[in-house]
C-alpha cells in the first residue's frame, strides 16, 4: 500500500471509531474519570452532553441527578449540540437501570440541537413538595421562579435562528411526571416523535399553562410528504392547572395531549379552547422586536393508540393546527378542571379523527367544533348521544372497559368480550400495532380504542 492510500485509511479508520464510542454516565461515577466504559462513568449528564459526538451512544445507570441551578435556562441536561442524518445521538438507560433526573430549575432535560433519541429515562419534579397556595402566590410576581414552573423534558427551538432550529428528535419509553411545568414540550421544532412514554401528574403550579404532552408552533425543517409529528402508544393521565395562566388571568390547558398552533395567523393572539379568554399586548411595554415569520407546516401529524384521562384539560385537542390524523385513542373523564370536552379540533383545518373511544366524565362533553374546517369524523365510540360531529358509523354505547383505575397504568381499559368496540373500526388510516405493540389488526376488523384484542 502506498503512503498516501495508507494515510487516507489511516483518517477513515480513525474517524469511524472516534464515531463508534460509547459514553457513560452513573450516580456513582466521577466527572475526573474518562467515561469510557462503565467502571469510569462520569458523574454528571451535562458531563457526557459537553464531550459527545454525532453517532455516539450515552448510556446512563442508575442513580439520581439533579443541580441548583436555577437561572434563565437551566437545566439539570442541556443540549445544543446536534448530531447528524445517519449518525443521531443516543441517551440510553443502561439495560436494567433506571436512572432519575430530578430538575429544580427550568427543565429536566433542554434540547435545542437535532438528531436526537431519549430512551428509558425518568424525570421526576417537585410537585409532592410544592404547597398550592405558595405557587399561586408566586404567579402574581413579576418574577417568576423556576421551581413552580420546572418541564420535563423541553425541546426548545426558540432563540435559534430559522435554519437552525431543532428537527429529528425522538423520546421513547420515558417516564416524565409531577413536574410542576409541562411535562414533555416541543416548541419551534419539526420531526417529532413521542411514543411509549408514561406522562403524569404534571403542570399542577406553572403560571404558563401547560399540558402533559405539547408541540407549539412547529417549525417546518422541510415540505416533505408524511408524518413529522408522531404522538402514539403512550399512557397520558392527570395532568392539570391548578394556577391561572398568567396571560389571561384564568385557568387553562392542562390537557393530556394539544398540538398548538401551526397556522400561519398573525397578530390575533393565543385564546384558550374556550374561547373566553384573548391574549392582549401589553399597552404598557415596548412592541417586542418582529420575529422571523414560522413557514408554513406542510407535514402532517399523527395521535394515535395512547390512553389519555382524568386530565384537567382535554384528553387529547388541536389548536389552529393543520394536517392532523387522531386515531384509535381511548380518553377518559378529562376537563374536570376547565371543562373542555374529551377529543376535539379547535379552529383547525384538515383534521381526521376515527377509530377512537371517548368517553366524557358525568355531564361533560364528547367533543366540540368551533370554526374548524375539513374535519373528517367517524367510526368513534362514544357513551352518550352529541349532534356536534356524528359519523355513519359511530357507535353510542357503553366502551365495556375491564377495570378503570385513576392510576391507568395499573387499571385496565381493554374492553370486555361483549364490547361493541371489537371488529368495528376503519382501515382508512391503518395502523399496523396497538399501544401494546400487537399487530393491528387481530379479528376479522380492527378494534376501536387504544387496545387491538
Amino acid at each position: 500500500m502506498k503512503n498516501s492510500q495508507f494515510v487516507v485509511f489511516l483518517l477513515l479508520f480513525v474517524n469511524l471509531a472516534a464515531h463508534d464510542q460509547t459514553w457513560y454516565v452513573s450516580g456513582t461515577g466521577n466527572d475526573t474519570n474518562d467515561g469510557k466504559t462503565e467502571k469510569t462513568a462520569f458523574r454528571n449528564l451535562q458531563k457526557a452532553a459537553d464531550l459527545v459526538q454525532p453517532g455516539e451512544v450515552v448510556l446512563i445507570g442508575n442513580g439520581i441527578y439533579t443541580n441548583s441551578d436555577k437561572g434563565n435556562g437551566s437545566a439539570v441536561l442541556n443540549i445544543t449540540r446536534s448530531g447528524k442524518d445517519g449518525a443521531w445521538i443516543t441517551w440510553k438507560a443502561l439495560p436494567g437501570q433506571h436512572p432519575e433526573i430530578r430538575p429544580t430549575g427550568w427543565a429536566g432535560i433542554q434540547i435545542s440541537g437535532s438528531y436526537h433519541i431519549f430512551d428509558g429515562l425518568r424525570v421526576i419534579g417537585s410537585n409532592d413538595s410544592i404547597v398550592l397556595l405558595k405557587a399561586q402566590e408566586d404567579a402574581r410576581k413579576p418574577k417568576p421562579d423556576p421551581y413552580f414552573n420546572t418541564n420535563g423534558i423541553f425541546f426548545n427551538g426558540r432563540g435559534k435562528k430559522p435554519d437552525e432550529k431543532p428537527h429529528h428528535l425522538v423520546i421513547r419509553n420515558c417516564e416524565v411526571a409531577k413536574c410542576p411545568g409541562g411535562g414533555i414540550v416541543g416548541i419551534e421544532i419539526d420531526y417529532f416523535t413521542v411514543e411509549d412514554c408514561r406522562v403524569y401528574n404534571n403542570a399542577w403550579f406553572m403560571r404558563y399553562g401547560g399540558s402533559g404532552i405539547t408541540t407549539l408552533n412547529n417549525w417546518a425543517h422541510d415540505d416533505a410528504p408524511g408524518y413529522h409529528v408522531v404522538i402514539q402508544r403512550n399512557y397520558v393521565w392527570n395532568n392539570k392547572t391548578l394556577v391561572p395562566w398568567e396571560q389571561i388571568g384564568k385557568l387553562s390547558d392542562g390537557n393530556g395531549i394539544i398540538l398548538d398552533v401551526t397556522d400561519q395567523e398573525q397578530g390575533q393572539g393565543a385564546t384558550n379552547p374556550n374561547a373566553d379568554a384573548v391574549v392582549k399586548p401589553d399597552s404598557t411595554k415596548p412592541a417586542p422586536a418582529a420575529k422571523p415569520k414560522r413557514p408554513e407546516w406542510k407535514g402532517r401529524a399523527l395521535i394515535a393508540d395512547n390512553i389519555s384521562a382524568f386530565n384537567g384539560g382535554s384528553g387529547i385537542h388541536t389548536f389552529r393546527t393543520r394536517h392532523v390524523d387522531i386515531i384509535n385513542n381511548t380518553t377518559y373523564w378529562n376537563g374536570g378542571i376547565v371543562g373542555y370536552p374529551e377529543l376535539f379540533a379547535n379552529r383547525s383545518t384538515d383534521v381526521v379523527i376515527m377509530n377512537n373511544i371517548i368517553t366524557p366524565r358525568p355531564a361533560g362533553k364528547v367533543t366540540s367544533n368551533n370554526r374548524n374546517t375539513d374535519v373528517k369524523w367517524d367510526y368513534n365510540l362514544y357513551p352518550v348521544a352529541q349532534n356536534v360531529l356524528v359519523g355513519t358509523n359511530d357507535i353510542i354505547a357503553d366502551p365495556n372497559f375491564i377495570d378503570v383505575e385513576t392510576d391507568i397504568t395499573k387499571g385496565n381499559f381493554r374492553l370486555t368480550k361483549d364490547s361493541k368496540g371489537h371488529n368495528t373500526g376503519s382501515a382508512a388510516v391503518a395502523l399496523k400495532t396497538d399501544i401494546t405493540g400487537k399487530a393491528r389488526p387481530k379479528g376479522p376488523g380492527r378494534d376501536r380504542g387504544a387496545f387491538e384484542q
